[in-house]
């Protein structure tokens, strides 16, 4: 059926699936409807059959009674109307006797017969006529016995029926919810795997993949348009990555190299190569200087915000924190000298699965806001501390307090806080942000909350190893490589 369907649109798969899914239970339906007759006409038939033997074993009892009193009138009268009277009960005890027979397999039916026979031989009065009578009412009452023991065998092979039929619904219903269920896990998975192909592409998109993607989601049609317009995203996003990485390439080359020649130039100014140089033209000149540092530092910043934003996953191993904490503090040692600000570090933990790189390029960018930011003679503390599963990192300051207001905004690329930097480069609104993506890339989130004692804290909430990003999940990799065999 779905091989038939496969370019219908998902409201027909849905329609076909429930229609499906509905063929066991009208079958179902129809089973019980035709058990429910059958047992309906088979408890008919035997209650009409009840009733009427049950008559007929009355009209014989009656019968027998009249045989005897008309047998025994006509002892007394002997006439001939008592006769003929007692021959006519005979005659109808024989009509209702021979169905009642019917269904009776004994011998007793043929001796009352042959009683009956002798009865009407023997008419006339005698002394025999009492034990003939005597006789016939004994195999009456055991004929009676007969047909009613032969009731009650049919009312239990009735009930036996009806059990039976019960159980063989029983075990139909079964069966078929059985095949229903299995009927619609089947239906559900083929519904629900083109989705699970798209949620695939669309992981394969976001983790920057380089490799085509397969476009055939081979499902309903709606679901196949999408996965040719993801596929051409795909590819579209591509050739950007290629072209940003491409601009990237050349600015570096492009800025650096008139960059390194005006530093050059400014230098030779500086130094007077070139004659000496008036108060005002020094003052250009160290002008130019800074502004050419600037313009170097930003440039800088610029491409390794550019290249973290290409990192797609993050490579673990196992580091040392104590000794990756003392590397970054060397870097800026001079810098906290200079402002006489004292740092504190508290690390609770010997081992730190990471990624080395990425938790470095957090930590450096965190304390050289810290320090820039810090009151002078102020205080900045490091804490790396675990919270049940995950790590916690905080660096605080002393000094202004980041507003409640632009507590999120600061995360993001180029937005700066109110406070002013105390050292002698200008913000360039990255730093923080650089933060945000290197804890994206490992799983987890920072914030900025309030600890006694500092005005300014910046916390990252690091999830163990197990929940890190990988660079590609197994059906992912098998998407990409039929993506890339097509």
């Amino acid at each position: 059926m779905f091989a038939l369907l496969k370019p219908a649109s998902l409201r027909q798969w849905v329609l076909s699936s429930f229609v499906l899914a509905l063929i066991p239970l009208v079958v179902l339906l129809w089973q019980g409807h035709r058990a429910f007759n059958t047992v309906s006409d088979r408890a008919l038939q035997e209650s009409q059959l009840a009733v009427d033997q049950a008559r007929q074993m009355e009209n014989l009892d009656n019968l027998i009674v009249g045989i005897e009193r008309a047998v025994r009138q006509h002892m007394v009268i002997d006439s001939e109307p008592s006769r003929n009277n007692a021959l006519e009960q005979i005659r109808l005890y024989r009509e209702d006797l021979n169905p009642t027979c019917a269904n009776l397999l004994t011998d007793l039916c043929h001796e009352q017969n042959v009683q009956l026979d002798t009865l009407t031989a023997q008419m006339d009065p005698s002394d025999n006529l009492d034990v003939e009578l005597e006789s016939l009412r004994i195999q009456h009452t055991q004929i009676t016995e007969q047909a009613w023991q032969h009731l009650d065998e049919r009312l239990i092979r009735h009930q036996d029926f009806v059990a039976h039929q019960q159980q063989s619904l029983v075990w139909q219903t079964i069966g078929l919810v059985l095949l229903t269920l299995v009927f619609v896990a089947w239906a559900s998975r083929r519904i629900s795997a083109p989705i699970q192909r798209l949620d695939r592409m669309i992981r394969a998109i976001g983790q920057q993949n380089t490799q085509p993607l397969k476009a055939n989601i081979r499902g309903p049609r709606e679901l196949n348009d999408l996965g040719r317009r993801l596929s051409w995203l795909s590819g579209r996003l591509q050739q950007l990555e290629a072209l940003r990485l491409a601009l990237l390439r050349h600015a570096s080359h492009e800025l650096k190299t008139p960059l390194a020649s005006i530093k050059e130039g400014c230098s030779l100014l500086s130094d007077e190569v070139a004659g000496a140089l008036t108060p005002r033209q020094a003052e250009v000149v160290s002008l130019l200087n800074a502004s050419t540092d600037r313009l170097s530092q930003l440039t800088e910043q610029l491409l390794d915000y550019n290249q973290l934003l290409q990192q797609s996953a993050p490579m673990p191993s196992d580091v040392d924190p104590n000794q990756l904490i003392e590397h970054t503090l060397k870097q800026h040692q001079l810098s906290l000298q200079q402002r006489q600000q004292t740092v504190t570090v508290d690390c609770e933990c010997d081992q730190l699965i990471t990624d080395a790189t990425l938790f470095q390029r957090m930590l450096d960018n965190l304390i050289n806001n810290a320090q820039a930011y810090g009151d002078t003679r102020g205080q900045v503390s490091i804490r790396l501390y675990p919270q049940h599963s995950a790590m916690v990192l905080e660096v605080a300051n002393t000094g202004p307090a980041i507003p409640e207001t632009l507590r999120t905004s600061v995360f993001e690329p180029f937005q700066r806080g109110q406070a002013r930097r105390h050292d002698a480069l200008s913000g360039s609104g990255l730093g923080l942000s650089v933060v945000a993506d290197c804890a994206r890339l490992l799983g987890g989130t920072v914030s900025i909350v309030d600890t006694p004692s500092f005005d300014t804290c910046v916390q990252v909430i690091l999830p163990p190893l197990d929940t890190l990003a990988p660079s590609a999940t197994p059906d992912e990799h098998s998407l990409l490589t039929e993506g890339s065999s097509a």
